[in-house]
């Protein structure tokens, strides 16, 4: 059964990968295999489904804010959850809300920006509890989550690479970023089996996004 929700996650497949501005109502329901009366059902226009699919950006974000405190048995599933939403944009989907809907835009740069605020500092306060190895800049780490995440993508867009091999450096990529900037104390007290879940999430949005690509 379809309902505005899935509805909405599908979308935001397709938007990410092929914009919006392009894209009738009619292509974007036979790109989410529903009817076109089944898509008005849920949504009235196309401003509707670039609402809705910024509101599901915003959501995740405010559903799964950076702790305020740091605590080492919640660090895997903030991370996780960073590098989820370091990939779950392009630069097409933003390029054309800059353009046509300034106002989500401004609303979807502003709450990106302020949740990785929060990670700079959360990274900082675990350097001081001798989790993550001072030697490395919370600033970089922020950069080489982003770059390792959208260096992956952008290759899987300009097809350098397909899928599967995609699927591999993801996991790898994840591995790394988990333990690779960790003090050894801090290394052999994680513990990586809960955040399988939250993986096995990510690989599923990638991909029903990036099996898109024609």
């Amino acid at each position: 059964m379809n309902t505005k929700e899935e509805l909405a996650i599908r979308l935001n497949h397709v938007v990410l990968i092929n914009g919006f501005q392009t894209l009738s109502m009619a292509k974007l329901a036979q790109a989410i295999n529903v009817s076109r009366a089944t898509l008005y059902i849920y949504f009235k226009n196309k401003d509707e489904i670039v609402a809705a699919v910024v509101d599901r950006h915003l959501n995740f974000i405010q559903s799964h804010p950076v702790p305020a405190r740091f605590q080492p048995a919640g660090y895997p599933a903030t991370l996780v959850n960073a590098l989820l939403l370091f990939g779950s944009t392009t630069a097409t989907f933003t390029g054309e809300l800059q353009r046509y809907y300034p106002q989500h835009y401004a609303e979807f740069v502003a709450a990106y920006d302020r949740y990785f605020a929060d990670l700079e500092r959360y990274y900082r306060r675990a350097q001081n509890r001798d989790f993550i190895d001072k030697q490395f800049r919370p600033d970089f780490l922020l950069f080489q989550n982003r770059t390792g995440i959208q260096a992956i993508l952008a290759a899987v867009r300009q097809k350098e690479i397909e899928l599967g091999q995609a699927e591999v450096y993801l996991n790898e990529l994840f591995t790394l970023q988990l333990l690779g900037f960790l003090t050894p104390t801090a290394k052999s007290q994680l513990e990586l089996s809960t955040v399988q879940p939250l993986i096995d999430k990510i690989m599923a949005e990638f991909r029903a996004t990036y099996s898109l690509i024609g």
